[in-house]
């Protein structure tokens, strides 16, 4: 599960680190740069980007942000203190002026641009003379809270944002295991009947059931493991699986079609197809009656897979969607919105007389 995982995480992360980027980049890069360039402390230049290492002292003067939306902010609305994230602030902000101010007497030492010698000095003077004071410079602090406090908001919404779908998506995989285990006492009591039943009478195909079932074993315990599997590996488990049913009612009309050349290279998640099956039998008329029928289809192509099923119903069972399925279902709907957003669906409908499953994913 570990490569869908980190998938799964940057999809939602790299949104999250491209605003904070825009941030910098807009506000701190160009906002910034042009409060300074505006400075009277600059002379004026006949240019449309004057002192350009304004750009860079733009940026180590808000450097002392980064502690507070990053981590200490997320920290606090983690551990929902939220009253002490707002009384932090002023806190916060005044004690880390003695970051402006070292960055400040830095760029004053060390700039080596005559013409910026007046900027650096004021901007030095004013950190130095406020440094224990309550002074707030506009564009400096009170724009910077602004700012940044949004940029941290964003950051823990998208954070919870993350934690909530990957709780679905664990919650989704802990079904799937339910699935699985449901699938093997009930499926492999059904299936050690009649092999028990082939047995008693001689059967020749006893053996050839036998191996059909250890391989549907092998399949559902070991290759449904990761998040895809290749879509012969489900179709064979399928094809077991009809071998199986058709054994149990020899009299049904069931078919199953198959149009995927190159079904060993699609990859699938596993055990979609198999809750339909499961239903069509279940509540299919071919367990009353010999004229029932089961007849699905399975096409690959282009980039896309197409699945359908039909089944005739139970005489005198009304059929209405609602009625079918179960948690089996249940579970691939919701397994397909994880793995496949937006680029499947699935319409399930049925009357008196026949259930019918339309199911298409873009792979």
């Amino acid at each position: 599960m570990k490569p869908f995982r980190h998938k799964y995480k940057w999809g939602w992360v790299a949104p999250m680190y491209v605003y904070e980027l825009m941030i910098w980049i807009v506000y701190v890069c160009l906002y910034k740069w042009a409060v300074f360039a505006e400075s009277r402390s600059l002379p004026r230049l006949r240019t449309n980007f004057p002192f350009p290492q304004l750009m860079l002292y733009a940026i180590a003067t808000t450097i002392y942000v980064i502690p507070l939306y990053r981590w200490l902010g997320p920290w606090l609305l983690r551990k929902r203190k939220y009253m002490l994230v707002f009384l932090t602030i002023p806190v916060y902000f005044f004690f880390w002026r003695w970051c402006n101010w070292g960055v400040s007497y830095l760029f004053k030492v060390l700039h080596g641009n005559p013409a910026m010698d007046l900027f650096y000095d004021r901007q030095f003077e004013w950190y130095e003379h406020n440094v224990f004071s309550v002074a707030i410079r506009g564009s400096d602090q009170l724009v910077d809270i602004v700012i940044f406090f949004s940029v941290m908001f964003v950051r823990w919404a998208f954070e919870n944002e993350w934690k909530r779908r990957d709780l679905e998506r664990d919650h989704l995989v802990l079904q799937l295991e339910t699935l699985k285990a449901q699938l093997h006492p009930h499926f492999l009591f059904n299936t050690l009947n009649s092999i028990y039943g082939m047995s008693l009478t001689g059967a020749r195909e006893t053996p050839a059931f036998i191996l059909r079932l250890s391989d549907m074993m092998r399949y559902v315990l070991y290759d449904c493991q990761g998040d895809q599997v290749s879509l012969d590996k489900d179709l064979a488990f399928v094809g077991n699986y009809l071998e199986m049913e058709k054994k149990r009612y020899p009299s049904a009309d069931i078919s199953f079609e198959i149009v995927a050349p190159d079904k060993e290279k699609v990859l699938i998640a596993p055990l979609l197809l198999i809750p339909f099956l499961e239903n069509s039998f279940k509540h299919g008329s071919q367990r009353v009656t010999d004229d029932g029928f089961i007849r699905g289809r399975v096409e690959a192509a282009d980039g896309v897979l197409h699945f359908s099923l039909s089944n005739s119903v139970l005489p005198g069972v009304p059929g209405l969607p609602a009625r079918y399925g179960g948690v089996g279902v249940d579970n691939v709907r919701k397994r397909l919105a994880l793995y496949y957003p937006e680029r499947h669906t699935l319409q399930i409908t049925g009357n008196d007389d026949v259930y019918t499953v339309d199911l298409k994913i873009r792979l």
